[in-house]
């Protein structure tokens, strides 16, 4: 038995973004050493999924000392930095000739970009085994909030309450009160 299967010419075409970071990784970041090549390295490999308030993310940072990572995040990016060692003496690597050179030491940087607004200053991190997870919980604004529904007036129409014209009245009798306290001071 056979199935007749609708060709989708977009199916598996891949986005331009992904196919710029893929060039990018392979030719100028980690040449030889890309996540799908021959010799792929397992430095830097992430996984990142989305829990209850917050996303979790798992970094491979294997020979990695904890002192030689940094994280930052800058509004909805985090960024890991970290310094791979050097495992042979620069001795040794002087006057050596390499029959198979798949990885060494120097500088990593990997970026990730979250969809939903996070909380910068609540993430959390650990490093263990050579995996840095790090929970960066999700803005309080940026949560899903359960909002209660009221019912509607006798006469069909709507409780809903608007902002009084004296709360505002009030905020601006405020604001002069402080100011004018203020100048009081300077002088």
């Amino acid at each position: 038995m056979s199935s007749l299967t609708r060709w989708d010419p977009f199916h598996d075409m891949t986005s331009l973004r992904d196919a710029m970071e893929q060039l990018m990784e392979r030719a100028v970041l980690r040449p030889g050493l890309g996540p799908t090549g021959f010799g792929a390295s397992s430095v830097g490999l992430m996984n990142v999924f989305e829990t209850q308030n917050r996303y979790i993310c798992q970094a491979l940072l294997p020979g990695v000392s904890k002192d030689d990572i940094e994280l930052t995040v800058r509004q909805n990016t985090l960024t890991i930095k970290a310094k791979l060692p050097e495992l042979a003496p620069k001795e040794t690597q002087k006057d050596a000739i390499y029959l198979l050179h798949e990885f060494g030491g120097g500088e990593f940087t990997r970026s990730i970009s979250f969809p939903k607004d996070v909380d910068g200053d609540a993430v959390q991190a650990q490093f263990e085994q050579g995996v840095l997870t790090i929970a960066v919980p999700l803005a309080q604004h940026a949560q899903p909030r359960r909002i209660q529904i009221s019912q509607t007036g006798e006469q069909g129409q709507q409780k809903l309450t608007a902002p009084t014209a004296s709360r505002v009245v009030e905020e601006q009798d405020a604001n002069v009160h402080e100011r004018s306290h203020e100048r009081g001071h300077e002088r």
